[in-house]
């Protein structure tokens, strides 16, 4: 009976980590520049790549980056590209005032699910208050689908440890 639990255990764990990339959103792998650093110069470009292919739709713009300067307005982009899963923006060369920056962007990956974001870039020092911005979300996120997966996947982990405990009580 062990033997078909410990199947039964291993089939339903490899079904659990199957159904969790199937329904994954695509996330941010890497930010250039990186998250949350403090830059002497404005860069020439911002670029964001992302787990998966982004979705184009001819000249549609799906895919967009924007930068917001510390007062709380749009900077002006000089283009947008997308290189497969990465997305870059090229910035004007201008004066740029010192203080934070907010990196939002809005993406679709392939498979047509849509993830929003946004990010600080501070240039020479930190604002003292950040202007705020219509949609400033985290850099991190969570799906609810995730959360129900993760914790249906530690409720099946207590159970099969209170299973094994308790056969192992029973043999001695």
């Amino acid at each position: 009976m062990s033997g078909k639990l410990s199947r039964l255990f291993l089939a339903f764990t490899f079904l659990s980590f199957s159904i969790t990339s199937a329904v994954a959103h695509t996330s941010v792998v890497k930010t250039v520049p990186e998250y949350k650093s403090t830059l002497t110069k404005m860069p020439q470009s911002i670029s964001i790549e992302f787990t998966d292919v982004l979705m184009t739709l001819g000249e549609k713009k799906v895919n967009s980056i924007e930068l917001i300067n510390p007062d709380g307005t749009p900077v002006a982009i000089g283009g947008t590209s997308i290189d497969q899963r990465t997305l870059t923006i090229e910035l004007p060369e201008q004066n740029y005032d010192d203080g934070t920056y907010i990196v939002s962007y809005r993406v679709v990956s392939a498979d047509g699910h849509s993830i929003s974001g946004s990010y600080e870039l501070y240039l020479n020092t930190p604002s003292k208050a950040v202007a705020p911005t219509e949609e400033h979300q985290s850099f991190f996120h969570l799906h609810q689908g995730h959360i129900i997966q993760a914790g249906v996947a530690l409720i099946v982990i207590v159970l099969w440890w209170a299973y094994r405990r308790f056969k192992h009580e029973q043999e001695l």
